[in-house]
This record gives C-alpha cells, sequence and structure tokens, in this order.
C-alpha cells in the first residue's frame, strides 16, 4: 500500500503542531517527516505551569524518569526471555534459575503469566498473575520526551503518542476508559472499521498499586502518512495518575524497539510497516532539540538537509532487541592540566543502548563514580521529602562545561554539549547544577537524550546498524 494523506490527519497535524507541520520530502519521494515537540522537560522553562524559577531541575520529574527507565528495561528484559526462551545477555546475572525457567515456559504467551525478575537496578519489575491478564511494570510519570501525531482506525481517529526506541509496545486510551483518561483522545474500536479485538486483556502494573488495564486489538495504523495494517495496540480502560492529563501530555507510547522487546509479543508498528511493504527504506531518522521546529522523526529515510553527510558513521547492532550497538569509548577532559579521564575504551567491550526514552547518560555506579571522582563540589543530588535521586550528581554550575563527556561510536568521537549536559540547577540559590550522567544502571550503557540531541541518529532496520552523524 502506497502512503496515504488524509485532510483530517493533515489539519490535526497543523492544530497541533503549528510550527512543526511542514512535511519534508527532499530525501526522497516516499519518506514522510513527522515533527516533534518536548514534553515534561526536567530543566524547567521560562514556560513552566507551576511557580518554581526557570532553569531549576525538575526534581520530581527527573525522579520519575529514572524509575521509569528502571522499570521499562526490567519489563523489557522479561519480555525478552518469554519471547525468545533465553536471557538477555545484558539482563541481571541474579534472577534465580526457577524464575528463569518459569519465564522460558511462558515465552511467546504475550499475555499469559509472567515471573517477578528483578530490574537491571533491583526493583521488581514485572508480575504476571495466573489469570489471563497480565502484569507490566511501568512508572508513572514521564521525564523527558518526544511526541509526535499519529492516526488509528478506519475513518481515522486522531492521537499524539511518545516514541520511544527503547521498547516496542502501542498503548492508546479507549472510549472505554473511566474519567482517568480525562482529557485524552480516545481510540473508539467501535467506529473504526478495521478493528478488531483480539480477545485478550492487559493490566499495567505500576509502584504504590495503581494499573492502567485495557483490551488487545488490531488495527490500522497511520504514522506520518505511512499504514501499518492489522497493528496490534492496546487499548486501555484505565490510565494511572501518571498517565492522566495534564501531567501527562501525550495520549499514549508509541515503541521503536525490535520485537523481540514486545511484551504484547507481537510486531512493533516499524515492523509491519517493514512486513507491509510501504517502505523504500527500512529505516527512521530522528532529530531531538529544545528547539522549537528542530525535533522530527522521518519515516523511511534519513533527512540529508538536517546533518553533515560526510560525517555519518554506522555501526551494527549487537544482539536485535534494543538498539544496542559497541561503544568505542567514553571519557572526559582532565581537571587542573591532569590527563584525559577515560571510563571506557575499545578494551572494555562496552555495550550501549541507544534509546530516545532516556533522558541521561546511565551506567553503573562503578563508572560513576569514576566519571566524578576528582571533580571539586560534585554531589549526591537530593530530593526533599523524598529518598535522594541516588546515583544522580550535581557538580558546580561553572565547573560543569569543563567535564562535557566525548563518546565515540565508529571510530567517530562526539562530545556532548554543555547546554544538554547541564540539566539546571538544584534548587533556588544553589551554586551546584545537576550533571547528565548518572549510576544506578549495570555495566552496560544506556545512551539517552543528552547525547542524542547532538546528533543525527538513524536507525536501520534493514541493515540492524544505527547511524550517528554531526548535525549541521
Amino acid at each position: 500500500m502506497h502512503p496515504t494523506w488524509s485532510f483530517a490527519t493533515f489539519l490535526f497535524t497543523l492544530i497541533l503542531f503549528p510550527s512543526l507541520s511542514t512535511a519534508k520530502h527532499d530525501p526522497g519521494e516516499n519518506a514522510i517527516r513527522v515533527p516533534l515537540k518536548r514534553s515534561w522537560p526536567v530543566t524547567r522553562s521560562s514556560g513552566s505551569p507551576d511557580s518554581l524559577t526557570p532553569g531549576l531541575v525538575n526534581a520530581r520529574s527527573l525522579r520519575a524518569h529514572l524509575k521509569r527507565t528502571v522499570k521499562k528495561y526490567g519489563a523489557t528484559f522479561t519480555a525478552y526471555h518469554s519471547n525468545t526462551g533465553s536471557p538477555h545477555p545484558l539482563a541481571p546475572p541474579s534472577t534465580p534459575p526457577r524464575l528463569l525457567r518459569k519465564a522460558e515456559r511462558n515465552r511467546r504467551g504475550s499475555l499469559e503469566e509472567y515471573s517477578k525478575v528483578p530490574s537491571f537496578a533491583g526493583e521488581s519489575v514485572a508480575v504476571r498473575s495466573s489469570s489471563p491478564s497480565g502484569w507490566i511494570s511501568l512508572t508513572e510519570e514521564n521525564g523527558d520526551m518526544w511526541i509526535g501525531a499519529i492516526s488509528v482506525g478506519t475513518p481515522p481517529q486522531n492521537f499524539t503518542v511518545i516514541f520511544d526506541t527503547g521498547s516496542s509496545d502501542l498503548l492508546l486510551p479507549s472510549t472505554s476508559c473511566n474519567s482517568t483518561c480525562d482529557g485524552h483522545s480516545l481510540y473508539d474500536p467501535s467506529q473504526s472499521a478495521t478493528s478488531a479485538s483480539l480477545n485478550k486483556t492487559f493490566s499495567l502494573s505500576y509502584g504504590g498499586g495503581s494499573t492502567a488495564t485495557g483490551e488487545l486489538y488490531s488495527d490500522d495504523v497511520l504514522i506520518g502518512g505511512y499504514e501499518a495494517i492489522n497493528q496490534t495496540l492496546g487499548a486501555a480502560v484505565s490510565y494511572s495518575a501518571g498517565f492522566q492529563a495534564p501531567t501527562f501530555d501525550a495520549d499514549g507510547l508509541l515503541g521503536l524497539g525490535f520485537p523481540q522487546i514486545s511484551v504484547y509479543g507481537q510486531p512493533p508498528v516499524f515492523q509491519t510497516l517493514i512486513s507491509d511493504g510501504v517502505l523504500t527504506e527500512s529505516l527512521f531518522g530522528v532529530a531531538l532539540s529544545s528547539v522549537p521546529g528542530k525535533s522530527e522523526l522521518m519515516i523511511g529515510a534519513a533527512d540529508t538537509t538536517m546533518y553533515n553527510q560526510s560525517s555519518m558513521v554506522f555501526v551494527s547492532v549487537s544482539l536485535q532487541a534494543y538498539w544496542q550497538i559497541p561503544m568505542d569509548g567514553l571519557s572526559r577532559p582532565g581537571l587542573n592540566n591532569s590527563g584525559e579521564v577515560v571510563i571506557a575504551n575499545k578494551t572494555s567491550y562496552a555495550q550501549a543502548i541507544i534509546d530516545t526514552g532516556t533522558t541521561m547518560i546511565l551506567t553503573s555506579d562503578a563508572n560513576a563514580q569514576e566519571y566524578y571522582a576528582d571533580v571539586p563540589g560534585a554531589e549526591v543530588v537530593p530530593s526533599p521529602g523524598q529518598r535522594c535521586l541516588e546515583r544522580t550528581r550535581s557538580v558546580p554550575c561553572d565547573l560543569i562545561g569543563s567535564i562535557l563527556p566525548t563518546i565515540s561510536f565508529g571510530g567517530q568521537a562526539f562530545t556532548v554539549s554543555a547546554s544538554t549536559f547541564n540539566l539546571g540547577q538544584v534548587s533556588d540559590n544553589s551554586t551546584n547544577c545537576v550533571a547528565g550522567l548518572a549510576g544506578g544502571g549495570s555495566d552496560y550503557w544506556i545512551i539517552g537524550d543528552v547525547f542524542l540531541q547532538n546528533v543525527y541518529t538513524v536507525f536501520d532496520v534493514g541493515n540492524s546498524q544505527v547511524g550517528f552523524a554531526e548535525l549541521l
């Protein structure tokens, strides 16, 4: 099927993103640009809806975002085991064998009983009961996310979603949802001629006992003008507080990872587009920026108008699940004329997951400790009235530009800018700012938006590789 645009979809995009609505087709006749906007930035802007000072770190949002990341990886590690029958190589080694065997018995059963498997940072992740409904651990709040428009059904129903390369499923609120979905656009399967119930339910379990529940459907999904036929999606009948408006700007979530980490056990949207044969190239390009009008998802091509083509380097995916690739190295300048501080190099055999759904650069506590070891004034970030943002560090604001990380992929080095590495002041009158590299993870690295805002990124599904280039 050829790319299709409905007038309703076009008009919806104009209304939703008036400054981002011009579609670019320069990279190829069938390539389509999806404008993105930034939602709930970790650093408070001058347009913040609350009374806190602009430029301060939004500690509540950052804390929730880090919890979400922890639980997302725990849940997708569990999904990988269920879908493939083997634990992911990066999954925590402490998982009891009996739980792994139980998870293996449930492989490919997308909504059958899940085991309770520890997450990569020591928190419980997913609990599946003995009932047909599953329990998928997510967090309740959103950190620094990127929102775009999609349409679902025939005739099309319009929604906004967060695009996340660290997960693989599509979730939307439905018209059967209770008042917890108020303020969101609701998916009505009864009004779609192409909708079909899969007669399976799901239950997403969050910390504190709140849940989001719903039913699985298949329907046609229009993303940027390409149509994914019979795409599996979750239609929620209740949303937890973190998904409720106005806290959560988007209507739902759309994962751009590989099928192996789908908690539904079904092909993600982009893989459906590939199977339908509608794409000129089986890849998508991403540009992320805090500057309005500079963020986009390009479907079916890379947007060559946004990056220096001679600087592009590609790195093969190590294992199809996450967008996981080898990292050549990570370092920062030394202070007081000392030598470069090298945290990882080629001999470290470091693995990195490229994740648009994560704000920071996350690594092990040991790597983070080494990174900040000789930085005067570096300290753990407190969160008044809550637990500390345990492995997140602040450093003197006037020093943060002197310790910027340089990350190397495919023999090319990319340095993170001070504007993206500095997440903002800790508090009013504080001289410390929160830095964009944190511990709390494992020996692998999660490379989030702190880095990705400095490069153009190509996610090449067809050749199983990730490309990075300097922005123009």
